[in-house]
């Protein structure tokens, strides 16, 4: 059996909900689990978002002293790794795969997964697979080391021993030192991971430009249109799409953090960003994303357990 899963507050509900909307018909059939971040509003009505919506707080009896601790962004990511060990344990299943609430899936995910799955069962994409330009435009390969070599928004395992070692390897870093530090090598749950292929056996790192397609990795791919489908470098189909920093209203691509391009660079890419912009219009993004978080409070400071 196999699970897909995202984690968000009540403000990111659209982007959640087209992201299960994507997947449904990607995938017919797939179990879709959000795990919210947050209290239950009584005005939502959370069985349309996905197949179940389960508060953190059911499954997790420290939240609200990690909530203490992290600001919004490092609470939702250091929770993951429990998250995977609530679903193989508790739910039984023997496939978990994690996407950030703002992917579309736009094709199923399943026959490249089950092939890399024979002789792995920790799988991972890189945010990039070729070297970039020198040309003082962001992102430069740089920043990949002081963030994370490989992108957890998508990281997928199958149970088994060594997962179940690598799981308690993760919580105990993101638990403990899942904050947005980079001076001091530290970056949520994503950072630690640039040691999994060393440490642990059964890792695989994806080799498919049509995974994690993303405005950090546009300088080595170029979507075309084959009738109903995207390809990516007219070689392979656009199996997910990864639209980081993106918000409705203005189509454009996120240039505050990556300014090598903007849309009027690459026309490939206006409709995908239309399109997904009035796909979160009409999931109500704009009552969504006003919605306060329950534990996003101010943090006295921020303090290392040991």
């Amino acid at each position: 059996m196999k699970a897909y899963f995202t984690i968000c507050s009540n403000n990111y509900l659209a982007y959640a909900s087209v992201l299960g909307s994507s997947l449904r018909i990607a995938e017919p059939g797939a179990s879709f689990y959000l795990f919210l971040c947050d209290e239950k509003a009584p005005n939502i009505d959370y069985t349309t978002i996905a197949d179940q919506v389960i508060p953190l707080a059911a499954i997790e009896p420290r939240l609200h002293e990690l909530a203490g601790k992290y600001n919004i962004i490092e609470l939702n990511t250091c929770v993951k790794p429990h998250v995977f060990q609530y679903l193989l344990t508790e739910k039984n299943f023997d496939q978990v795969i994690y996407l950030d609430p703002d992917i579309y899936v736009y094709n199923n995910l399943s026959p490249s997964l089950q092939v890399a799955f024979e002789n792995a069962s920790i799988l991972l994409t890189p945010h990039i697979y070729t070297a970039i330009p020198l040309d003082g435009k962001q992102p430069q390969e740089s920043v990949f080391l002081n963030f994370g070599i490989y992108n957890l928004g998508f990281i997928a395992v199958k149970k088994n021993e060594e997962v179940n070692r690598f799981l308690a390897w993760w919580k105990e870093r993101t638990y403990q030192q899942g904050f947005i530090d980079v001076y001091n090598g530290i970056f949520v749950d994503q950072l630690p991971i640039n040691l999994v292929p060393i440490l642990f056996k059964g890792v695989h790192i994806l080799q498919d430009h049509g995974l994690n397609m993303a405005p950090w990795n546009l300088h080595e791919r170029i979507l075309s249109q084959q009738g109903k489908q995207y390809l990516v470098n007219e070689q392979t189909t656009l199996k997910f799409y990864h639209f980081s920093s993106f918000k409705p209203g203005r189509i454009e691509l996120p240039t505050a953090r990556y300014n090598r391009y903007n849309l009027s660079d690459r026309p490939d890419l206006l409709a995908l960003y239309q399109a997904y912009g009035e796909a979160l219009t009409q999931a109500g993004y704009g009552q969504y994303h006003l919605l306060p978080c329950s534990y996003d409070k101010p943090k006295k400071k921020k303090w290392f357990s040991k």
